[in-house]
């Protein structure tokens, strides 16, 4: 039998228009993977988890140990590594079973964190002993200690691994540790309560906080040299720059505002006020916010870049102080 034309034209309409209903349900059917924020709470002794899309707290996790300060994730994001300042180890956290799996002792105060970038060590800063402790993760134990400047607060890794920075509030300087050789091999200056510390992405700028001078120094890795410092707000602490290595964001204590920096021209662009203490900030694996942990508000900020402005406030724990993002 033959069909008319225009019965044919009707029906491949139908046909296309029932394909792009198709394609559309598709798409928007896809869900989202949000990023998930974890965020220490020192006296509450607790762990919050909070989903970046809702900006809710889905988990709130006691922990057993004390003063969970500064986190690091796994390479993998399948595990977190919090340091305990009040009970002078880390924990070892499973973000799949959201559980703690291992308590590995550390050195006094155990204050900051760190990752190498081959995944295999943990190196803490004990700001009460005045060491960093290497801790192989395959045996779970310390497997050396160096001594370093004073009151040293975190340590992060040149890209390749082979040199870690250490930042020293208490001797306003940077040691600088030759992980092949497990030593300190010199101490660079700084500034006054050195503590926020971050690398740029190609390994040729260390960017530090120092509290007692309001600003950030610029310090080549090459020259081991500070070349810039740049003004900000009051008591300057935490520090983070984007994966591009674009952009800086600084936490100024003592005014409850946060700070953005051009790290290109090393200028800053803009002042966001936020709650009240602002510790620690991190950029979302996208780029587009900022979280940052208001210890005396006890909540995280999110600050949204594209317009500067301060998007949501998260109730957490208390004294929310160490925050990390795993996409």
């Amino acid at each position: 039998m033959e069909v008319p034309m225009m019965t044919l034209l009707r029906n491949k309409r139908i046909v296309h228009l029932g394909l792009m209903c198709m394609s559309a349900v598709l798409c928007f059917s896809v869900p989202v993977h949000a990023a998930t924020i974890y965020v220490g709470n020192q006296a509450s002794n607790s762990l919050s988890v909070i989903d970046s899309t809702t900006k809710e707290v889905t988990h709130t996790i006691p922990l057993s140990s004390k003063k969970p300060h500064n986190l690091v994730a796994s390479l993998d994001g399948k595990h977190l590594y919090i340091a305990n300042v009040g009970s002078h180890n880390v924990v070892v956290f499973d973000t799949v079973a959201k559980r703690e799996v291992v308590s590995i002792p550390a050195g006094t105060k155990t204050h900051g964190v760190s990752v190498t970038p081959d995944g295999q060590y943990l190196y803490t800063a004990n700001v009460g002993a005045n060491t960093v402790s290497i801790i192989s993760l395959a045996e779970q134990k310390v497997i050396d200690t160096i001594p370093v400047g004073k009151k040293p607060m975190l340590t992060v890794f040149s890209p390749d691994g082979h040199y870690a920075y250490v930042s020293n509030g208490g001797s306003a300087d940077i040691s600088v540790i030759d992980t092949w050789e497990r030593q300190t091999v010199q101490d660079v200056f700084a500034g006054k309560d050195a503590m926020g510390i971050s690398i740029t992405p190609s390994g040729g700028e260390l960017w530090v906080t120092e509290g007692g001078e309001d600003q950030v120094s610029v310090i080549d890795t090459a020259t081991r040299t500070v070349v810039a410092e740049i003004a900000l707000g009051k008591d300057t602490h935490g520090l983070a720059i984007t994966s591009d290595g674009k952009l800086a964001a600084v936490a100024n204590r003592g005014d409850d505002t946060v700070s953005l920096i051009d790290v290109r021209h090393r200028v800053p662009i803009v002042t966001i006020p936020v709650g009240k203490r602002p510790d620690i900030p991190v950029f979302s694996p996208d780029g587009k916010e900022l979280y940052v942990t208001s210890r005396d508000t006890e909540t995280v900020e999110v600050i949204e870049l594209s317009t500067h402005t301060v998007v949501a406030s998260i109730p957490v724990g208390k004294d929310p102080h160490g925050i990390v993002v795993i996409p």
